[in-house]
């Protein structure tokens, strides 16, 4: 299927502290590109259906601050590929962020409004984070999401304070709907380590409920917990060419992200926030990425993945089941066994060459997806 996508990336610099920057999209065939979720017109012009800002905003960064308010989305964890809250893969949202840099620590907030469904229920997105740092090879850091809704629900007052918990929010009926199920948080703990100059270890780990009670312990309640880790050895670093393996792994369980109000489920426009796979599955993965003379990117990596019938992305809005600790993944999974290959070259400066290449077996049924395409820039630069 033939795919066209127009666009244009602008972004403008003033005084090297103030920003702007913009990022619409008119295409042919929504489906067929990532990140896209611009509604599909019945009619067309010249062929194309749907078109959105994917991103947009402003913002202001030096040394020791951001604060930028815009379209976008965030990605909070440690590792490549291995994101469980909150993913650069996720469907846009509009958002304020500010944060601040200490030299070795840093703290970062943001909120953001997600969407209104026909029955005029609004659903918001908050995070806050902190992070700290040796400078050197070890990143630690502790965060907390939020998503919260309501019918006809404004922005929380309470959620904008940058350093409240939502326990001690919803548990002291300090929000502006009263009780414990308006709104679902999630805490990560992520670890970014640089043992060797060559080597990475990436860890994070998701703590939706745990189960603290004996008697809840006893009638059959488990914790709901994600965890994902990454480790990648790069044996040859030269100049012109970088060579890097890499195996990772994805495990998140059968009720995470999902609340006993399913609006106030981890997801936006139909899709995860974060792991692209949902929840109530695992996934192995080895790979290895080659970089060569900076215009020439190749990406593969083979495993297996396994998605329970609970899992997110399916009925993204409906609340959990239960609790009760049960076969992961549940009820009759699915496998998915893949091999992806990606090629960039990047022919002239503003001429690149792309191709994907996707091998599935799904239970036992094969299945391939083949893409092939060229990207032209017309850079432009303008001096304020």
């Amino acid at each position: 299927i033939l795919s066209n996508l127009f666009d244009c990336k602008i972004h403008l610099t003033y005084q090297n502290s103030f920003y702007a920057y913009l990022y619409p999209r008119i295409v042919n065939n929504p489906d067929n590109f990532e990140r896209f979720s611009g509604l599909s017109r019945e009619i067309s012009r010249a062929g194309l259906k749907s078109g959105e800002t994917d991103l947009s905003g402003l913002g202001y960064q030096n040394r020791w601050m951001i604060i930028q308010f815009g379209r976008g989305r965030q990605s909070w964890a440690a590792g490549k590929d291995i994101e469980l809250t909150l993913n650069d893969n996720s469907n846009n949202y509009d958002y304020g962020l500010i944060g601040l840099n200490f030299n070795k620590l840093r703290v970062r907030y943001f909120h953001g409004f997600l969407e209104t469904d026909s029955l005029q229920i609004n659903r918001y997105i908050t995070a806050r984070g902190i992070e700290w740092s040796n400078k050197k090879s070890i990143v630690i850091s502790l965060s907390e999401t939020i998503v919260y809704s309501g019918y006809k629900r404004p922005i929380d007052i309470a959620y904008l304070n940058p350093i409240a918990t939502h326990l001690e929010i919803e548990l002291n009926d300090r929000q502006n709907r009263i009780g414990t199920s308006s709104g679902n948080g999630v805490w990560q703990l992520a670890f970014d380590c640089l043992p060797k100059s060559n080597l990475r270890l990436s860890f994070n780990l998701i703590i939706d409920e745990f189960i603290i009670d004996k008697s809840e312990r006893d009638t059959g309640k488990e914790d709901g917990i994600a965890y994902s880790t990454r480790i990648s050895f790069s044996p040859f670093i030269r100049e012109k060419f970088i060579f890097t393996s890499y195996i990772s792994l994805v495990n998140v369980g059968t009720p995470v992200f999902r609340h006993n109000d399913g609006n106030n489920n981890f997801v936006q426009r139909n899709k995860p926030l974060g792991w692209e796979y949902g929840s109530d599955g695992r996934e192995t993965k080895i790979g290895i990425n080659m970089l060569y003379s900076n215009d020439l990117i190749v990406e593969s990596n083979l495993g297996f993945r396994e998605s329970g019938e609970e899992s997110i992305i399916l009925n993204s809005y409906a609340p959990y089941k239960d609790y009760i600790k049960d076969k992961f993944p549940s009820g009759k999974s699915i496998i998915t066994n893949f091999i992806n290959l990606d090629v960039k070259w990047w022919w002239k400066p503003n001429i690149s060459i792309y191709s994907s290449l996707e091998i599935l077996k799904v239970q036992n049924i094969n299945d391939y997806n083949f893409n092939v395409g060229v990207n032209l820039f017309y850079p432009k630069n303008f001096m304020l």
